[in-house]
């Protein structure tokens, strides 16, 4: 958690601040090259994709690198990966039938999350810090906003899968933090034990392993199997 009256407004020009909004920044960009829709158009969207996710590693690494781990960039920083996604999803319903039920619980969950975190910082004077679950649904939407990008249909539906599983369990502990917060209690995250580090560290390895694999196969016809 960190104090609210830390907050300097005045920092949003370091380094580490700046890499945060880039990543909005470039949305208008991808919008562009989604509308064009061609295969040099795909190639820059996951170029700037490539930037965008090169961003998000390299505010938090300034930030530490640089010693400059702020409360601002705290809270710039998810702000800035909600407002990437949602301005990514709009445009991907209008130009690549993204589903709306799914933007809409994605849309009314970072709502949430937002009026949550603000009834803290005015009733608690701190912002509540990110969850590990709240961590790999990012990840998992991120990789589904991905798939839709470049039409690969087995990603959509395994992202989608995951996605959903993600949203439910990041919902109830977020929700459970809130009302710990409230209560005056310690918030918690996903247990960081050893057997689940290995349990989360294996999935990982296999879903990328599956993910790539099929994707190789959509795009570039290979497969062990032939």
């Amino acid at each position: 958690m960190v104090n609210v009256e830390k907050i300097n407004f005045g920092e949003i020009f370091q380094i580490q601040n700046l890499m945060s909004l880039l990543r909005i920044l470039l949305t208008p960009f991808i919008g562009y090259f989604l509308w064009i829709n061609n295969d040099h158009a795909t190639l820059m969207i996951v170029l700037l994709l490539i930037v965008a996710g090169a961003s998000d590693y390299l505010d938090g690494y300034l930030a530490r690198r640089l010693n400059r781990e702020t409360a601002l960039g705290l809270i710039l920083d998810p702000l800035a990966d909600k407002i990437f996604a949602t301005i990514l999803i709009i445009e991907l319903i209008v130009l690549r039938d993204f589903p709306l039920w799914l933007a809409a619980i994605v849309f009314a969950r970072d709502i949430l999350i937002l009026l949550g975190a603000s009834i803290m910082m005015k009733q608690k004077g701190f912002i509540p810090f990110s969850i590990n679950s709240g961590k790999y649904y990012f990840a998992a939407l991120a990789l589904l906003i991905a798939s839709y990008i470049i039409r690969f249909d087995f990603g959509q539906q395994l992202c989608l899968y995951l996605t959903v599983v993600l949203f439910v369990v990041s919902t109830i502990e977020y929700s459970r933090n809130y009302f710990l917060a409230k209560g005056g209690k310690k918030l918690r995250g996903l247990s960081e034990n050893r057997l689940n580090k290995i349990m989360r560290g294996s999935f990982s390895v296999v879903f990328s392993i599956v993910y790539l694999y099929k994707l190789f196969e959509q795009f570039l016809g290979w497969s062990l199997f032939n």
